[in-house]
């Protein structure tokens, strides 16, 4: 077995593994229930209700893994009784429609692209290009074969009118009276738990952007406060956007701080004024940490729902962590667009 393989098989076991938990260890499967004590220490009990609510993050990222187990399987159980039933349809073996509708329709990759592959990820690569080649070459060619097969699959679940009952895990989440992008009867919500002086956080921001453009109307952000502990800046500049907010100028503040690294309380201050904003007013807001009680309820709702880092998302109350690409996003928001759909007919 090759290092990869070995590597593969070690990661497939560690989710099995901490499946078998979810499924024995939590009950969530129907196969054990918890006591309503689940321990005693001479006469103080702990219990069930205590113990999950100590550790809902670890339960939600492990709800996560089983849905995602589940749905990786379905995946590969609907792809393969499609690719059977277009193989019966045009009369001839599955591998043959492989091969006219997935192997023949890729090219091989050129030299050019496994140079520019390289190029682009050579402080990563660290080996010589001649010796790398092959395997680039090998890598961008079974890319290439899975973006085809995924591309064909689609058209299929199209064609054969695939429904899914599976559904993913999902998370009560209050918006409470937070600023708000988007209409408030728009069909999807997200919620963001964010931090002003995190990378990931700022990193995001164009995907959320591109998001509400093209899906206007349809979804609306709810912005959360969650400063994380060890960003010294974070809290006040959370504090400062609430105080633009009384101004009406929550979003261009917000955009405002994603857009710099410098954020201590005479940099907040120094935003404010280039915003036009009645600076005295701010100030005095800022100062008296009118708005401390407010970010502190935020992170005290973060933590409740789960949220121990930023930035953390919920669609439609499905739970989504870190600065992940525009298309995870539009999967979600095209699910409960769907599923919202359903339940109207």
């Amino acid at each position: 077995m090759s290092l990869t393989m070995q590597r593969k098989y070690r990661s497939r076991m560690a989710i099995l593994a901490g499946l078998c938990f979810v499924l024995v260890g939590t009950g969530l499967a129907g196969a054990q229930t918890l006591p309503d004590v689940v321990a005693t220490i001479q006469d103080q009990s702990i219990t069930a209700e205590e113990l999950t609510a100590s550790i809902r993050g670890e339960l939600l990222k492990l709800d996560m893994q089983r849905y995602q187990a589940l749905k990786n399987g379905l995946d590969a159980m609907i792809g393969q009784r499609l690719m059977a039933l277009e193989a019966k349809n045009r009369d001839m073996p599955v591998e043959q429609l492989r091969q006219e509708e997935i192997t023949a329709k890729i090219s091989p990759a050129s030299e050019d692209d496994v140079k520019k592959f390289y190029e682009e990820n050579k402080s990563r690569i660290n080996q010589p290009f001649e010796s790398i080649k092959g395997r680039i070459a090998d890598y961008l060619d079974q890319r290439s074969r899975q973006q085809r097969e995924r591309d064909f699959l689609r058209d299929l679940r199209k064609r054969y009118e695939v429904a899914i009952a599976l559904e993913p895990p999902k998370v009560d989440v209050s918006a409470d009276d937070d600023p708000v992008l988007g209409p408030n009867d728009a069909r999807v919500t997200i919620i963001e738990f964010s931090d002003f002086e995190c990378p990931y956080c700022r990193r995001v921001q164009p995907t959320l952007k591109r998001l509400l453009k093209e899906y206007e109307g349809q979804v609306r952000l709810v912005f959360r406060d969650f400063p994380l502990s060890f960003h010294k800046n974070a809290q006040k500049a959370a504090e400062a956007a609430q105080c633009a907010g009384d101004q009406d100028k929550f979003w261009p503040y917000h955009d405002k701080l994603f857009e710099q690294t410098a954020l201590a309380p005479s940099d907040l201050k120094k935003y404010a004024s280039e915003l036009e904003l009645d600076v005295d007013a701010f100030n005095t807001c800022l100062d008296s940490g009118k708005y401390a009680q407010e970010v502190a309820k935020d992170m005290r709702d973060g933590q409740a729902a789960g949220v121990n880092s930023t930035p953390s998302f919920f669609v439609n109350g499905q739970p989504l962590s870190g600065a992940v690409p525009y298309e995870r996003f539009q999967e979600l928001v095209e699910a409960a667009l769907a599923q919202n759909q359903n339940a109207k007919q």
